[in-house]
């Protein structure tokens, strides 16, 4: 459950010393290129967990592909792919979807490999004024997940209890849960109950349902 009694606390503890008049003055704090990698990386493992990557091209040619994206692109195509490869699997994409992504522009879509699909969401022009073009790759077979960082911060899971709450968001089961974890089925509805009283839900589908929503804090 969250705690929320300790709030004051920890407010107290971290007080900003400036006033309300002076902070939105403040220049931002300029990031190392280390701490920019690592912010890059949350966030694409972020919206990898809800399925969502992206691929930047230029002149016809990937020039960066989220870890998602790759995923994605190969599970479409069955095999690993090198750079060259990766921009033909991307022109593959395009061309199922029957749409034109050109120099400059920024196209969502959205793709099922279980149903065989790909489709044009959205798509706007001019976003750069150079040759790159940006696709935004939904995957409709993804179910979101929080990361194992998030819930034991956020409610005080155990081990157990968050390798349970994962497999529930992934679509598993508690008997096949049970199953790949060896454990009985005593055991998983003990940590389902938990789960239950430490979320503050009473059904497992409400239960998926919130694991879902906080899918994107990293």
């Amino acid at each position: 459950m969250l705690n929320l009694t300790q709030s004051s606390s920890v407010a107290s503890r971290y007080q900003s010393r400036e006033s309300i008049f002076n902070i939105s003055n403040r220049a931002p704090p300029i990031l190392s290129s280390d701490r920019r990698s690592d912010v890059r990386d949350e966030m694409y493992a972020a919206l990898g967990r809800i399925g969502c990557a992206h691929i930047l091209l230029k002149h016809g040619r990937v020039v960066e592909v989220s870890p998602t994206g790759r995923a994605i692109l190969e599970r479409r195509c069955g095999s690993a792919l090198d750079t060259r490869s990766l921009s033909g699997a991307v022109r593959e994409l395009v061309k199922c979807a029957g749409v034109e992504v050109p120099a400059g522009s920024m196209a969502w879509l959205a793709t099922s490999s279980r149903e065989g699909i790909t489709s044009l969401v959205n798509q706007i022009a001019n976003v750069w004024s150079d040759d790159t073009c940006a696709i935004v790759l939904l995957d409709l077979d993804a179910r979101p997940e929080p990361s194992p960082r998030t819930l034991q911060r956020l409610f005080g899971l155990t081990t157990a209890e968050i390798h349970v709450a994962i497999e529930l968001a992934r679509g598993g089961n508690l008997l096949d849960i049970a199953r790949s974890q060896h454990l009985s089925r005593t055991t998983i509805r003990s940590h389902l109950a938990s789960l239950f009283v430490k979320t503050q839900t009473r059904r497992q589908v409400e239960l998926v349902s919130l694991l879902g929503r906080i899918a994107l804090i990293p």
